[in-house]
């Protein structure tokens, strides 16, 4: 028998879940007072007077304190499912008026033995069959309940644990009985969020995921009060008592519990005994309750609660909610790691979350990992949704041989909602204090950053220095936009010493340039300023680079009308200048091309023309020479390629081959180019790619001659059922008809008849293994000018191994540049425990460029990470010059879903491991 009692805008209504009218309950039984409500829509019920069991025993009895869990009692029905277990009750005070005792626990073991009611099901698991029994909190009574059928006077072993009296108003921890609670409301959760998190396959969800939206809030003030129970009482037309498995809904709240009163008149709630509360991504276990329905204030002793969108889970020994908005917790203690496992918790003596701002504080505050405590804090506020606030970040710490050790506490300001700053002081033991500020900005057109670092005394160089960064995009309209990307340093060796805070990659050249851009429906206009600054110490000043002020090109393409030719423009006219005496000048390159595409699924041809003409005006130009020159030649192509493929099984696994042959022709007559300047040219690498480009020189300052044919071959493996390219296997050559004349300054012309063998070889073993190989025959010299294996494992979960040799000799000079094997990885080598390794060997000088050797642990919870790197900088960092070896030492602490001390040792594996990927990668 088990009532549903529907509350809508203060009226009562009962429903005896039997299908029986008001009108039979009438006549079944003279416990009942029915009657019609005033609009005479409903029938409203409630009982003249409970009738305990005088038969059953209660746990004040003195009897079942001499038997204990052995003493036999009443069998429930044999058709009844076992009642299932929820946390170990305690004795609190109510908080408000409740039957007496006798009356109260007589009439619950008569509900117990008949009804069998089925809250939170899945709780049954966390106690043994039979009966359960603890010392009341007088230690004059016991605490009884039933897991199963009823054993009928078999004992069963009850352990020293369980017989344990915690006093939880004065622990600051989690307890063993709090532990028992946690297992009792995963039970409850749809899923354990623990078992995906620790699997890896589940990604925290934003703190905005149990924050209340205002449809939340509107389904809370209009939706009615459900409450289902086994037995309920009506005092006086405005109390209403609830036993045996109350249960009461309304939208996203929930909440259980053996006892539960409800004032109609205040409504209010009290609830006690085996209190759980549900509500958005949130659920609390507690001995007692007390919720005002209207303002959402209430009041919980001795909470456990778990937020499954982080997961997380922590106690709470009072807990205040204010509103629904504003909440208190005292003796807080705070996690991610799942049940049963400690190894890091927060605590603080008093916790305010406020949803409204997005921020909460704690008082008296502490971090503790391992049983160890690592910081502690008088105050601290943080955020608790992603709204940022103004504070202090995660500190960072490492240690080098060039810097010593390394420490930075950096500071954010939330200026405004579109931008904000960052103050980062940066100790570093060796050589002082160097001083960061990073400035963000957005607004609807455009977003940007501007950096800058300053070391007031440098106590190894004993000079100050610095560097400064400016980084801004912007969108004028859908079709206008630019960019600028602008750095400077103090000194050449400034990034090897100091780090690379604006992931600069050229560790030769720091290039900055603006950029304005117009794309239209068949046009694009671009107009581009740069400069360089040259920070290789071993670069003499005319051996820098050009830099422009400005370039603009002009890109058109079109279809004339339906004859199939397509007419593609490019124009582009740039001004040069250079800051080592070198000549300087204008360029105009202008390159009209018309094409006839024809393309079929069988194959492709495409041949083209193009007419290049280049214009120079020079200033500073060499005694003797001419200042304007120029340059034309036309370009004729010929592209063409066939598709051939076939179907067929391999180990039952369908497969699609293709066989994609090409032959590619080019014709560029022989210009006498030795007297036009070089700005911004030099000479693609040569891959198999190459074999297809009409220019073998970048920039338009050479033009190089051609009468040749390239002949290429391809061919693919398919997974017809995923799709994926197993093997791409590609070889091919190109045939000269004559010598190249046409070459860079104090670069020998190249003679034969044909170019370097290509090949190249991609494949995807299985789902974790691939092997990518390529080579370079030379059949002049009978040698081998390039090659390259390398072989990867990636289970995508950032577990990897990289195997690679690469050898490389000069394209234009006998020698070899490049001869060096790199060996990469990060594998597990026990549960939880990862190897992290890398090993970068030049046999050509025979030297380690780079090495380091690291481990990581790993859990639900927690990431660990130690490396020690030996590595050369790119250039000269010893204070007499000259290369110098490098130390350091890298650690990482990684509190899921709290904090992370140090972020060097992520981005670090993310620039040395091939395919590492970060966390939101």
């Amino acid at each position: 028998m088990v009532f549903l009692i529907h509350l809508n805008r203060g009226r009562w209504v009962f429903i005896l879940c039997l299908g029986l009218s008001p009108s039979h309950l009438l006549g079944a039984t003279s416990d009942w007072d029915c009657q019609r409500s005033k609009d005479d829509k409903e029938w409203v019920c409630i009982t003249k007077k409970s009738k305990p069991d005088t038969a059953a025993t209660t746990p004040d009895e003195p009897e079942i304190g001499k038997a204990g869990p052995t003493q036999e009692r009443e069998s429930a029905p044999a058709t009844a499912e076992p009642e299932p277990v929820r946390p170990p009750k305690t004795r609190e005070p109510a908080l408000a008026a409740k039957p007496a005792r006798s009356q109260r626990d007589a009439e619950q073991k008569r509900v117990d033995q008949s009804m069998q009611p089925l809250p939170p099901k899945s709780v049954a698991a966390a106690k043994p069959p039979g009966w359960n029994c603890r010392p009341g909190e007088t230690g004059k009574e016991w605490d009884c309940s039933l897991v199963g059928p009823d054993p009928k006077g078999l004992p069963h072993v009850v352990s020293e644990e369980s017989q344990k009296v915690e006093n939880w108003a004065e622990t600051t921890t989690i307890t063993e009985e709090d532990e028992q609670r946690f297992r009792n409301l995963t039970a409850l959760l749809p899923a354990n969020p623990w078992a995906q998190a620790c699997a890896g396959k589940s990604e925290s969800a934003p703190m905005t995921e149990f924050l209340l939206t205002p449809q939340d809030k509107q389904a809370r003030e209009q939706q009615p009060l459900e409450i289902r129970s086994d037995y309920a009482e009506m005092v006086d037309d405005e109390i209403a008592t609830f036993t045996g498995s109350a249960e009461l809904t309304r939208a996203d709240q929930k909440l259980w519990g053996d006892f539960v009163t409800h004032n109609t008149v205040s409504e209010t709630l009290n609830a006690r005994g085996n209190v759980i509360y549900q509500e958005k991504g949130l659920t609390f276990s507690s001995d007692t309750g007390f919720l005002e329905l209207d303002t959402n204030r209430g009041v919980l002793r001795n909470a456990q609660f778990i937020l499954e969108t982080i997961p997380a889970r922590g106690t709470s020994r009072l807990t205040h909610f204010d509103s629904d908005t504003l909440s208190r917790y005292e003796k807080f203690t705070y996690t991610t790691c799942p049940p049963g496992d400690q190894d890091w918790m927060l605590h603080a003596r008093n916790v305010k979350i406020n949803k409204e701002t997005g921020r909460g504080s704690a008082k008296h505050a502490w971090l503790e990992f391992k049983g160890v405590p690592l910081l502690y804090t008088p105050y601290m506020s943080f955020p608790v949704d992603d709204r940022r606030m103004t504070g202090f970040l995660t500190p960072s710490f490492g240690n080098t041989k060039v810097g010593g050790f390394d420490f930075t506490a950096p500071y954010y300001f939330n200026l405004a909602p579109n931008y904000d700053a960052t103050f980062t002081p940066r100790l570093l033991t060796k050589r002082g204090l160097l001083l960061r500020g990073d400035f963000r900005y957005l607004t609807e057109m455009t977003r940007g950053r501007v950096l800058a670092e300053y070391m007031p005394q440098d106590d190894v160089r004993g000079d100050s220095r610095g560097q400064v960064g400016f980084l801004n995009d912007t969108r004028f309209t859908e079709n206008l936009y630019s960019r600028v990307d602008a750095h400077y340093v103090s000194d050449d060796r400034y990034l090897n010493e100091l780090g690379n805070t604006l992931n600069i990659v050229d560790r030769r050249h720091i290039r900055s340039y603006g950029q304005l851009n117009y794309v239209g429906s068949n046009y694009s206009i671009s107009t581009l300023a740069d400069y360089y600054q040259t920070i290789d110490p071993t670069i003499p000043p005319e051996g820098r680079p050009y830099y422009r002020l400005p370039q603009v090109s002009f890109n058109y393409g079109q279809g004339l009308g339906n004859t199939g030719l397509v007419f593609n423009g490019f124009s582009e006219i740039a001004n040069f200048n250079h800051t080592g005496g070198r000549v300087t000048g204008q360029r105009l390159n202008v390159i009209p091309r018309i094409s006839y595409p024809w393309r079929t699924a069988a194959g492709f041809v495409v041949p083209s023309l193009s007419l290049q003409h280049t214009q120079y005006w020079l200033q500073d130009q060499t005694p003797g020479l001419n200042d304007s020159l120029s340059r034309t030649a036309p370009i004729f192509s010929l592209d063409s390629g066939l598709f051939f493929e076939r179907e067929f099984e391999l180990a039952e696994t369908p497969l699609l081959q293709t066989l994609e042959p090409r032959l590619f022709y080019l014709y560029i007559p022989d210009k006498n180019q030795e007297n036009l300047p070089v700005f911004d040219t030099g000479e693609y690498d040569f891959t198999f790619y190459q074999l297809f480009r009409e220019n073998r020189f970048t920039g338009a300052d050479r033009l190089g001659d051609a009468n040749q044919v390239t002949l290429a071959l391809t061919s693919r493996l398919i997974d017809q059922v995923s799709g994926m390219e197993r093997l791409r296997a590609s070889i091919g050559e190109i045939f000269y008809f004559d010598d190249h004349d046409v070459t860079l300054p104090n670069i020998p012309a190249k003679t034969g008849d044909k170019s370097n063998f290509v090949a190249e070889v991609y494949s995807r073993l299985t789902n974790t293994w691939s092997l990518r190989t390529g080579g370079q025959w030379n059949p002049e010299g009978g040698t081998i000018d390039r090659g390259q294996v390398a072989l990867q494992y990636d289970d995508r979960d950032n577990h990897l191994l990289n195997i690679a040799y690469r050898f490389r000799r000069d394209q234009n000079f006998d020698f070899v540049r490049l001869d060096l094997t790199d060996v990469s990885f990060r594998l597990p080598f026990a549960k939880g425990w990862n190897a992290i390794g890398r090993w970068q060997y030049s046999l050509l000088d025979q030297v380690t460029l780079e090495s380091f050797l690291g481990i990581e642990r790993e859990t639900c919870c927690w990431r660990f990470s130690l490396i020690g790197r030996h590595y050369i900088n790119d250039v000269r960092t010893g204070v007499n010059g000259g290369n110098v070896a490098n130390n350091g030492v890298f650690v990482q602490l990684e509190l899921k879903g709290l904090t992370r001390f140090g972020d060097q040792v992520d981005r670090f594996l993310q620039r040395s491991i091939s395919g590492y990927r970060l966390e939101n990668d």
